[in-house]
């Protein structure tokens, strides 16, 4: 699981200037991995969730980070790192 969790920071450009989130689960048959990016200040918070099996997992990391910018992650990434 420790590869969906890099996978969707490394896409995301993740640092600690921005709020980015990752939470894997594993059931039995199972990946649920769900993510988030938010403003600094709170204002703004941004989610999506993936279910795949856990050989799927650096690639569903690629897809939720996708997502996650498709949704609006890439306005408040850009809007901070070009800060």
């Amino acid at each position: 699981m420790h590869h969906c969790g890099t996978a969707l920071n490394r896409r995301l450009e993740g640092g600690c200037q921005v709020p980015i989130a990752g939470y894997a689960e594993l059931t039995e048959r199972t990946l649920h991995l769900r993510g988030l990016v938010g403003r600094p200040d709170g204002r703004t918070i941004i989610q999506a969730a993936k279910t795949g099996t856990a050989q799927q997992a650096e690639e569903m990391g690629v897809a939720l980070a996708e997502e996650l910018l498709d949704k609006g992650a890439a306005i408040i990434l850009n809007e901070v790192y070009a800060q």
